[in-house]
């Protein structure tokens, strides 16, 4: 059995060396972070966590092989998101903040005008996959959507992905206009 926890601030080392292994290769972190993926990806990964951890939605297993990321409708705060950000930003460079600000942009024009929640973060340790790490930590925020009855979105750039999350209900999907980049998707999960 796995047993998931909601990660705590004591968990971000951990929790930000399982986001980064994961999404090393990946085709939207690699077009975001360029040459400097190395560097720049465990403050990008950093700054995902410090905004979410606080408001009880990151949830992972015991050994952090696998961690959530989630945000709940109407959750984000300025004055957080803005410190969680600004390391990534200093390091980061007008290429990469560029990049960022037309991704995040592109992601606004497909996003529902109502309220749900995002999973903005699914990773699991590449030699743990595939041994439903996954699903246990997504669970808890997909049945917080579903009690609250709203829909569950994310965005993803692999077909592989792609599959795995239209197998657990995320079966509307949008292509995101973002010339240059690599293909994402809008992907969307009505309640259950």
């Amino acid at each position: 059995m796995v047993v998931v926890r909601p990660a705590l601030p004591t968990d971000r080392a951990a929790v930000v060396a399982t986001i980064v292994a994961a999404f090393t290769g990946d085709p939207a972190w690699t077009w975001l972070l360029g040459a400097d993926f190395s560097r720049l990806a465990p403050l990008f990964a950093g700054a995902l966590f410090d905004q979410r951890v606080d408001g009880g939605t990151v949830w992972m297993t015991e050994d952090a092989a696998s961690v959530s990321l989630w945000d709940p409708p109407g959750s984000v705060d300025p004055l957080v998101e803005e410190a969680a950000w600004a390391p990534f930003h200093a390091a980061a460079g007008a290429g990469a903040a560029a990049r960022f600000a037309a991704y995040e942009g592109a992601l606004d024009r497909v996003s529902p005008t109502w309220s749900y929640w995002y999973l903005g973060v699914l990773a699991t340790r590449p030699e743990r996959a595939g041994r439903g790490l996954a699903t246990a930590v997504m669970a808890p925020g997909l049945s917080r959507a579903d009690a609250d009855g709203l829909d569950a979105c994310l965005e993803t750039s692999t077909l592989a992905n792609r599959a795995f999350y239209d197998r657990r209900g995320f079966v509307e999907s949008t292509l995101v206009d973002l010339p240059d980049a690599p293909d994402t998707w809008w992907l969307r999960r009505p309640a259950q």
